[in-house]
């Protein structure tokens, strides 16, 4: 099937609104779709999807593009494996094609190895009457099994290895995808006699894996490494099973292992996901974000869980999210606490978490002043005035400290110099040459009138390249009725000014002929003056002489 063809069908099959909200919280405003940009930290929406042109446009950072475009930067794709993923979503048959063609089959053959190792791994599970045991009595159901494609890495050093290769897969394959390592005993199975966790991205793809040791073997977890298909700064454990209940209830409980998520899913608490044996990274953060803004962040109540509590508060505020904690009873985690008291008592437990406040000071065995300037340096790091403003009131309720006092040191703190972040990337609507920007945006809301327009201009009258670029795509389309097609042929600065045109036009819609002669008007004026001056520079004045006759006759056309 040619790759046009193929576009086309993709695009008539998936609703773009409909795959998006699959991922991030999407609110309908006027004719289109807003919500938070997954690309970019902010605190208001600028994220806008058109259904209508099937479209989307972020304001604050300037991405843009279609449902292939969306795919291929949120899952960090190449367009050729964002075909095929979305091919399949939307039940069309798909074969990769001349581009590229080595490097992705070679990326599609790591992932189904990692398809075939899980459900190895699964095969494996139903046949261990220990591993099955020990599950068993861990607490966990077989629907909970089944649905986080729960699995077994047998003992011995070449059993996985053995079944890629006899499967059709290449050494070089299986190491590339994380499965396997070389070392002292030659090339041997990453997973050995573990307990094993699938790793599934945000749309349900196995990415790597997560072992535990159910006997004293050392290190308790280990992970896959980091492949081209898996980063784990970026990925949390249950997201994919997650998301759409978090977008529900619109808060998200982050815990921190593997076990903890998925008893908490057993006992009916689906909106949980951990980090992979890391501390959060604003990586994952930035996932989260796309779906809520809130976060019940669950500890043990250790030393160790006080600490944690800590780093993640520090950087959950540096990411707007408005944060809760949960300190479990001694020596308990989610786990062990749900199997021990059930669903009842760990709700209730989760109705008493702590503010950010409440907590800096029910953990603290600092002087209040000490504690009070900890928890002014978490606030400082809050983009959102009006959350930041909540807290300080908070605090000077907590501490009895004077508001007036506290709202100078959190200023002091605020202003400290510290390496600016590129959070915003916002531009105003029509940086640079206005009228072109408004000529091709009425283009862009009424394609049957480009060719009125490029028969009075010509493209080299137009000064923004990348508007002079779209001019001549959109002249050569032949089907001037589906102008998104002409996302599959632009780079990243038309893509972005296409989209934020096509979703923001920016005009009266009701005086497009008028804008389109006003426009036409300034661009000739535009490169009149500039003729003007190249002559003023050069000194020939016969050329000025003439230039001004040309400005008179342009004058008298305008008048009339």
């Amino acid at each position: 099937m040619q790759t046009e063809r193929l576009l086309e069908d993709i695009k008539s099959r998936i609703d773009i609104v409909e795959l998006i909200s699959g991922f991030i919280q999407l609110k309908k405003t006027g004719q289109n779709w807003k919500g938070l940009c997954p690309f970019h930290t902010e605190k208001t929406p600028s994220f806008t999807v058109s259904q209508a042109k099937q479209i989307f446009h972020c304001f604050g950072c300037g991405v843009g593009g279609d449902v292939i475009s969306f795919m291929s930067k949120y899952e960090n794709l190449s367009f050729n494996e964002s075909l095929a993923l979305l091919a399949k979503k939307a039940g069309i048959p798909f074969t990769f094609g001349k581009p590229d063609k080595k490097t992705l089959q070679k990326n599609e053959q790591i992932r189904n190895s990692l398809v075939e190792a899980m459900n190895y791994f699964a095969a494996r599970l139903k046949e261990s009457e220990a591993a099955a045991g020990y599950l068993k009595n861990r607490g966990l159901n077989s629907g909970s099994l089944d649905l986080f494609r729960l699995g077994y890495a047998p003992p011995g050093w070449h059993n996985l290895l053995k079944h890629l290769r006899n499967s059709g897969y290449h050494d070089s394959i299986i190491k590339e995808a994380g499965m396997a390592v070389s070392g002292n005993r030659g090339f041997y199975d990453m997973f050995r006699e573990r307990i094993i966790f699938p790793i599934l991205s945000i749309s349900g793809n196995v990415v790597g894996f997560g072992g535990r040791a159910f006997n004293d073997a050392m290190p308790k977890y280990i992970n896959s490494p980091e492949t081209v298909v898996f980063k784990k700064s970026d990925t949390l454990f249950g997201l994919y099973n997650a998301k759409e209940e978090i977008l529900k209830k619109d808060y998200v409980i982050i815990v921190e292992g593997y076990m903890d998520t998925i008893v908490c899913y057993q006992y009916g608490f689906r909106n949980v996901v951990a980090p992979l044996g890391t501390s959060l990274t604003s990586g994952h953060l930035q996932k989260l974000r796309a779906l809520t803004d809130k976060a019940v962040l669950v500890f043990d109540g250790d030393a160790a869980g006080i600490s944690a509590a800590k780093r993640a508060l520090t950087l959950i505020c540096r990411m707007d999210f408005r944060p809760k904690v949960l300190l479990l009873p001694d020596r308990e985690d989610p786990d062990s606490y749900l199997q021990k008291h059930g669903d009842s008592a760990f709700m209730r437990l989760l109705e008493t978490a702590k503010s950010m406040i409440d907590f800096l000071f029910g953990v603290s065995g600092e002087e209040k002043v000490k504690t009070a300037r900890e928890a002014l340096v978490m606030i400082a790091g809050i983009k959102d005035l009006l959350v930041a403003d909540e807290m300080l009131i908070e605090l000077s309720e907590k501490t009895r400290i004077n508001e007036a006092a506290i709202r100078q040191e959190y200023r002091k703190i605020k202003n400290r110099p510290v390496p600016r972040r590129n959070d915003s990337y916002e531009t105003p609507p029509f940086a640079g040459n206005r009228e072109e920007h408004i000529l091709l945006s009425t283009l862009i809301a009424f394609p049957e009138k480009i060719d009125y327009v490029l028969s009075v201009i010509d493209f080299g009258e137009i000064r923004d390249k990348t508007v002079a670029s779209l001019m001549k795509k959109l002249a050569s389309m032949k089907d001037k009725k589906d102008l998104a097609g002409l996302l599959d042929d632009v780079d990243e600065q038309e893509r972005s000014l296409f989209t934020k045109l096509s979703v923001d036009p920016g005009f009266d819609m009701e005086h497009a002929d008028r804008n389109i002669e006003d426009c036409i008007e300034r661009i000739k004026e535009n490169k009149l003056d500039e003729r003007f001056r190249l002559a003023e520079v050069s000194g020939d004045i016969k050329h000025i002489n003439s230039l001004l006759i040309e400005k008179q006759k342009l004058i008298k056309e305008k008048e009339l």
